[in-house]
């Protein structure tokens, strides 16, 4: 296969220094939901990988080890595959290959089937926090390159035939799709239908003004659809390069254009000669004002090695699905698009093996905070029912009112709350006993004979059996993003999570464990890789796997079954083998013959991977194995005398398997790429899952570690209370990462609005209590009379004035209905909630329709529900595309859109100024520095 470099980018500036600590990776998974929403359960892709009929990991179908994972049909009803593969984690792009069509493979029997060889190539840098108190350069032994690898990306073909494909942003032509801005000239006779597009014009000439150019004369036309490239650019005019799509027709309707069979401008048409024209070989000039801005590959069917590796971010889309069909799949004409499909491969050399060593040990250095990994062992039990409630919420008088107290959370299934009673002469409220806890949904409407715990229902003296049967890893962030009814703080602001498990007979249960003093769980660092195991299956020979594998799926008749036991007894008895029946030995499995491994089939894996402590202990396995995209072909050629009747089609086969190898075209040519092709492959989704969940969030302009604290929240917001500062940080992360609020200006700037309209954390609804009736009217005009006239059609604005002036003061409920009411639902208000205090029915609509999380029905969810209440704000934040103002330090602007009355402007800007100088704590000033702030009225 050829290889050629990749076109020089223009020079960049110099670099800044690098931190001292080395910025941590974004890690990002392949696809979101199938409602686009992003997934944090790493169980929900181990299932929809399980439906998936080949491509399974460490264990193919065919029985042969396996690296990769694939996803195609059987994934796509759970995943958002429409938009593309998105990059796993940041890196830089080393190699990749873009195929202008589809190879086309015909069978012995005359079937065809089509496959994409495209590849996307990335190359991360893994490298570990430094030890404490370490100083200097980080050792090299401390860093590592992990490769990902996306394999059958879909061809140059499917882009043209689809123009609303997202093309990759890292293509590197600049191109433009015609729209249909322009008609043709009408035929004379007025018969042919004029075409919509843009006419192509002879060189442009300076204007009068500097920087203005008048157009030429037309001389021909292209229609809607076509797409171009352009070389010289002169002002809006752009000198056509090259036609990547479509043709050049006449500038008049049903006219001729060129010579007869002949697409080239620079032929005047037949019986015109003095038509103008543009010189030879030259397609013209057309301007570029309104027409779309593409993308283009500059090489086709070439592995390209870019002189400079390609930055890319995690969460950036690399290019669509390609195809890939097998036998069963091919078809008797030649084939059609029909079965997309991806393999998602992550690699890295020996050199690993002693990097996760060294990892484990420094995971043992770092401070507990640094934590993010719940391992449940096997053998720990959990809180498996709720006892009954030990009380009624009236203790000794009739209850008149109930409230949450200070200290109760503001999410889950209990609020612990006061019930109270009016006291002598009906003056004021008394409390009725000590404080108790009830179920929130009965909170509304909470009475005398409303159950009651007199403790928070949740205790460890409560863990039962079942015992967790397997060891199971569960991310922070993960748990944090659970449902509300499956999270809960106690009274010692001890978090409890209830989540699956799988007993040890491989049955599904469900428990409660908390995050503090659970017996049989621990706290993990990701650097520890918690599970993680390296298997060495090099020894596995291809043949003797497919012998195996004949037996088990009873495909080997009775003298191949004996004849073929040595090959059955040396993969079952491999390390690889003996490692998965531990895992599948629970499950039906088949009836494989053999020590070991004769229970691990593919459907046992598939099977497996649904029940997520089996999932983890399948997917944990690190495969030291050789690459399949390398190497010679006698592995596979040892293959071809157990084919049978299936031989020829088998020899196709070969070949197709040569053409999709690539490893000999990178290796040397990419710094540091392995050179032989026996490597370790680690599961994706286990990669992603575990340093997802760690929580990192660094300055995408720095560097500077921004991930939020409990006392980075004190220091900012002195009057948060204890319970907030604890509650919010994972929440702001991971909201944080997932709307890219992710530089020291962007994360200050949302905090100097945090300052003001959620009172620093404290205030999650507005109250709306006004004094000034004439205040209010000036400042809700509009929505009062919007909302007057839904409960009073007929009223003046007259009387609406006098009516806010005079009744609606200090009336907190009534204001809210008329301000805010839903007039489908007249008792709920949709006031300003949240961090950054969503408002408006249509405000909260869109959230609703953006995340999937009903707050129109619901709204009190963005004041109790810590997750909406943070949520909704850095999706408000992103969706208003607010990143770039504060990026470009413009408090004004920003509040603007927040605030349009500019309200408590000073204090914004001098809290986000407190805040940028707390985060940019390492000293080290941010590329976008605060004092380069925009001056004069819209600034500082």
């Amino acid at each position: 296969m050829a290889t050629q470099p990749h076109p020089a980018p223009t020079p960049s500036p110099a670099p800044r220094p690098a931190p001292s600590a080395p910025a941590a990776l974004t890690w990002t998974y392949p696809f979101a939901d199938a409602q686009k929403k992003e997934i944090t359960d790493s169980q929900k892709f181990y299932h929809a990988l399980s439906l998936m009929d080949d491509g399974l990991f460490p264990l193919g179908v065919n029985g042969f080890p396996h690296g990769g994972t694939h996803f195609g049909g059987g994934t796509a009803p759970s995943l958002d595959q429409t938009g593309g593969v998105r990059c796993i984690a940041d890196g830089e792009i080393v190699a990749y290959r873009i195929i202008d069509r589809n190879p086309h493979l015909q069978f012995a029997d005359g079937k065809w089937a089509a496959y994409s060889t495209g590849f996307v190539l990335v190359r991360h840098h893994l490298a570990l926090p430094p030890a404490p108190n370490s100083t200097g350069p980080q050792p090299a032994d401390e860093k590592q390159d992990v490769y990902s690898l996306y394999l059958h990306m879909a061809d140059w073909s499917t882009y043209l035939a689809d123009e609303k494909l997202r093309r990759p942003f890292w293509w590197d032509v600049d191109a433009f799709r015609i729209l249909g801005k322009d008609h043709q000239h009408p035929a004379p006779g007025g018969d042919a239908p004029a075409a919509a597009g843009a006419f192509v014009w002879t060189e442009p000439k300076a204007g009068r003004k500097r920087g203005q150019f008048t157009a030429g004369k037309q001389v021909a036309f292209l229609p809607a659809s076509c797409e171009i490239t352009v070389g010289e650019k002169r002002g809006e005019w752009g000198h056509i390069h090259s036609i990547i799509k479509g043709a050049m027709i006449s500038p008049t309707a049903g006219g001729t254009f060129g010579s007869e069979d002949l697409n080239v401008p620079w032929e005047a048409p037949d019986g015109t000669p003095n038509a103008p024209t543009t010189p030879k070989d030259d397609w013209g000039w057309i301007n570029l004002r309104g027409h779309q801005p593409a993308k283009e590959p500059r090489q086709l069917d070439l592995v390209v090695i870019p002189v400079t590796p390609i930055p890319v971010k995690a969460g950036t889309p690399l290019g669509q699905l390609g195809e890939y069909h097998d036998y069963e799949r091919a078809t008797p004409l030649p084939p059609i698009a029909r079965r997309q499909i991806l393999h998602l491969e992550v690699f890295a050399d020996d050199g690993f093996s002693a990097f996760l060593a060294k990892s484990r040990t420094r995971a043992a250095q770092l401070p507990a905070d640094q934590r993010s990994l719940l391992v449940i062992n096997a053998g720990a039990k959990l809180v498996q029912a709720i006892p009954a409630a030990d009380r009624k919420l009236r203790l000794y008088h009739a209850v008149k009112k109930v409230e949450p107290t200070a200290d109760s959370p503001t999410g889950g299934p209990w609020v612990k709350v006061q019930s109270m009673h009016l006291g002598r002469m009906d003056v004021a409220y008394q409390s009725d006993g000590p404080p108790v806890w009830i179920e929130r949904a009965k909170l509304a409407n909470a009475g005398d004979d409303t159950p009651a715990w007199s403790r928070f229902p949740l205790d460890l003296q409560g863990v039962a059996e079942p015992a967790n049967g397997f060891p199971l890893i569960l991310p922070r962030g993960q748990l944090d993003a659970l449902e509300a009814k499956d999270k809960a703080t106690d009274d010692q602001k001890v978090n409890w999570w209830h989540v699956p498990f799988s007993t040890a007979d491989g049955k599904n249960a469900w428990g409660w464990v908390c995050e503090k003093n659970h017996p049989g769980t621990k706290w993990e660092s990701p650097w520890a890789w918690p599970r993680f195991e390296t298997v060495d299956a090099t020894g596995i020979q291809i043949a003797d796997a497919f012998r195996r594998n004949l037996v088990i799926t009873g495909a080997a008749n009775w003298k191949e079954q004996k004849e073929f036991e040595p090959s059955l007894a040396a993969v079952n008895n491999s390390a690889l083998l003996l490692k998965l029946e531990q895992t599948v030995a629970k499950l039906d499995a088949g009836d494989g013959k053999g020590k070991g491994g004769g229970r691990v089939t593919a459907r046992a894996i598939q099977l497996a991977m649904r029940l997520p402590s089996l999932a983890q202990a399948l997917s944990h396995v690190i495969l030291r194995y050789e690459s399949e995209w390398g190497g010679d072909m006698s592995r596979w050629n040892s293959i071809t005398p157990l084919m049978r009747n299936a031989r020829d089609n088998w020899l196709c086969d070969l070949e197709r398997i040569k053409k999709l190898q690539w490893w000999d075209d990178v290796k040397g040519k990419v710094a540091g790429f392995p050179a032989s092709a026996t490597v370790l492959h680690i599961h994706p989704i286990a990669l992603i899952s575990n340093f997802q969940s760690s929580g990192t969030l660094s300055c995408a302009h720095c560097g500077t570690d921004l991930r939020i604290t409990s006392e980075i929240l004190k220091k900012i917001f002195p009057s948060i209370s204890e319970l907030n500062a604890n509650a919010f940080p994972a929440e702001l992360n991971s909201a944080f990462s997932k709307y890219k609020i992710n530089t020291c200006n962007r994360i200050s700037h949302f905090f100097g609005q945090c300052e003001v309209e959620c009172g620093g954390f404290t205030a999650f609804r507005e109250s709306l209590r006004y004094s000034d009736g004439d205040r209010l009217w000036r400042i809700y005009n509009t929505a009062i009379r919007n909302g007057l006239r839904r409960l009073h059609s007929n009223w003046t604005v007259a009387q609406m004035e006098t009516y806010t002036k005079s009744h609606l003061v200090n009336n907190d409920s009534e204001l809210g209905v008329v301000l805010f009411g839903d007039d489908t639902y007249p008792n709920r208000d949709y006031r300003g909630r949240g961090l950054l205090h969503l408002t408006w029915l249509a405000s909260y609509n869109e959230y609703k329709q953006a995340t999937g999380l009903d707050i129109t029905t619901d709204p009190a969810l963005l004041e109790s529900n810590w997750h909406a209440v943070t949520d909704s704000s850095a999706w408000f934040w992103s969706s208003r595309k607010l990143n770039p103002l504060a990026d470009a330090n413009n408090p004004r602007y920003v509040t603007k859109i927040i605030n349009p009355a500019l309200k408590d402007l000073e204090r914004r800007k001098a809290a986000a100024r407190r805040a940028f100088e707390i985060l940019n704590k390492d000293g080290q000033p941010c590329k976008h520095d605060w004092d380069a702030a925009i001056t004069g009225a819209n600034g500082w």
